[in-house]
């Protein structure tokens, strides 16, 4: 099945991580840049993990993840070994929370992604080959990022000063500069 890309708001939703190693390490510096509150459950965590978590005054805790962790959590990251993941899938889906999960079987998936300033461009392969979509990502140049604040003050301006029907070819000449 195919997916919908979407930008997902998680500021207050709570969030929970499953795993310590890298797969889950990768979830948690995505998570770190998107600035959510999450949580980390793992029987054990890599050295890097664990600093990481440390560093950024992230809860964690070291134990077996059980069906009652689950409860109030909007969203999860199954990146711990494949049976604990396909657990946590099926406990997710009883409870009706998306799961991601580290094999890419879960209900979405989060593509590569590069951000520069307001600008955010995603690439998805459908996990046939995602390191073509950050390399995609990589090789693009945002730089117009920078100027979006004030290309967007005078969208704004354009909306409220010109005619409806004159409004898309002023936007559209904006663009062309």
């Amino acid at each position: 099945m195919k997916k919908l890309p979407i930008f997902l708001s998680l500021e207050g939703k709570k969030i929970l991580v499953v795993g310590g190693a890298r797969a889950a390490l990768i979830k948690i510096k995505t998570l770190l840049e998107a600035e959510a509150d999450f949580m980390v459950i793992a029987k054990y965590f890599l050295e890097e993990t664990e600093s990481l978590l440390k560093q950024a005054k992230i809860c964690y805790e070291k134990k077996e993840v059980t069906i009652q962790d689950l409860k109030n959590i909007f969203l999860i990251f199954a990146g711990a070994d494949r049976q604990t993941n396909d657990m946590i899938y099926l406990w997710a889906k009883q409870k009706n929370i998306l799961c991601c999960k580290a094999d890419g079987k879960g209900d979405f998936i989060v593509p590569a992604h590069k951000r520069e300033g307001s600008l955010t461009l995603a690439v998805s392969t459908d996990g046939l080959f995602p390191l073509l979509g950050k390399k995609i990502c990589n090789d693009m140049d945002l730089s117009v990022g920078k100027k979006l604040e004030c290309l967007a003050e005078q969208r704004k301006k354009i909306l409220q000063t010109i005619p409806k029907q004159e409004q898309k070819k002023a936007l559209q000449e904006l663009l062309k500069e």
